[in-house]
């Protein structure tokens, strides 16, 4: 019998599925969840795993991947061993890039989620950006 994919409807119900691969960690990491139309999770990936103040994260391998799988959305993750949850000029920039080539490949990004030890940063919900 199949299991029921995880629904993931909110910023928050992303960051509560994520926040166990990144907790506590002393280096930053990227993550991906890949989601289909319905936003039922298809995969969670990391992506890139970096030092104390960063991750190199690529816009063609996030595509690809998503294409590669028949994902419609992603929420992308990464955290900030700091503690603070706000994202860098280079965080806004490369969100920016990345949702404008989803939108070339007919793809969603959701959100892009900023976690730290205690609290995270939607780009969603604070309309950083227009994600959607």
């Amino acid at each position: 019998m199949k299991q029921p994919s995880t629904l993931i409807v909110s910023a928050t119900k992303a960051e509560q599925y994520i926040r166990p691969y990144l907790n506590g960690l002393d280096h930053e990491e990227c993550w991906a969840i890949f989601l289909t139309a319905s936003n039922t999770v298809i995969s969670m990936e990391m992506l890139s795993k970096g030092t104390l103040t960063e991750t190199a994260i690529d816009v063609r391998t996030i595509i690809r991947r998503a294409l590669l799988i028949n994902a419609k959305s992603i929420i992308l993750f990464h955290n900030h061993v700091s503690g603070n949850p706000l994202p860098s000029l280079q965080d806004i920039h490369f969100t920016t890039r990345l949702k404008q080539s989803c939108n070339l490949m007919d793809l969603s990004l959701l959100d892009h989620i900023i976690v730290s030890d205690k609290t995270f940063y939607s780009f969603s919900e604070e309309k950083t950006i227009q994600i959607q």
